[in-house]
């Protein structure tokens, strides 16, 4: 299940899937912008986005099937697909390849440089020091 709008305070690393839903956001992003001049394509992108939005970003609990839990990672590689599938069906193939190779590039070479180091925040850390929040300014 994600948690949107917490702030990761811990020392430890956040697992893979709490950035799963940017980098789907991404590749959202850049499909829609390599299908700006196929507006059929725009519209089966637009219906499938509301899909994801209801199916993968906004959703609280798991999604059940059948009496069966299906978890965050499952959606998101069938939503993938059907899109991609779909994509392909209004015959903009160049595009649509074009820009899932270019988002793939994109995604591993952020998940490759991505540091976690500095990503949570050290309460007491930030306590003990004489600086606190965005607009900080040393003392004089």
């Amino acid at each position: 299940m994600m948690n949107y709008g917490t702030i990761p305070t811990s020392s430890h690393p956040s697992p893979p899937i709490d950035l799963e839903a940017n980098y789907v956001i991404a590749v959202l992003v850049i499909l829609f912008l390599s299908l700006i001049y196929h507006p059929t394509s725009l519209l089966v992108l637009a219906i499938l986005v509301v899909f994801w939005i209801f199916l993968y970003f906004l959703r609280d609990e798991p999604l059940v099937v059948f009496n069966r839990q299906i978890d965050d990672r499952t959606v998101m590689i069938c939503l993938s697909v059907l899109t991609v599938v779909m994509l392909l069906f209004t015959h903009a193939t160049a595009n649509v390849l074009g820009a899932m190779l270019t988002a793939v590039v994109l995604v591993l070479v952020h998940a490759a440089v991505r540091r976690s180091d500095n990503l949570f925040l050290d309460e007491e850390a930030v306590a003990a020091s004489e600086y606190s929040g965005l607009t900080s300014y040393p003392s004089s």
